[in-house]
């Protein structure tokens, strides 16, 4: 399954945004703000950093549970 799919499924929130030069990543949303935030230059770093940052923001949740597992 993909990274982004099993946030969604587990309840987190995130943005994902592509800009001229990278793509913008935000952990949680605006109305309950944001955990993490951050900028990459590829749509894989920016997955990359958004997983990490959910497994140390979020680390009783299923997502991170998973993830710790597989590692």
């Amino acid at each position: 399954m993909n990274t982004l799919q099993e946030l969604h499924e587990s309840e987190i929130n995130f943005e994902l945004h592509g800009l001229d030069d990278g793509f913008q990543w935000r952990l949680a949303d605006p109305l309950n703000g944001y955990a993490a935030h951050g900028f990459a230059e590829t749509c894989e770093e920016a997955i990359t950093a958004l997983r990490n940052a959910a497994i140390e923001h979020y680390p009783a949740s299923k997502f991170a549970r998973e993830w710790r597992r597989i590692a």
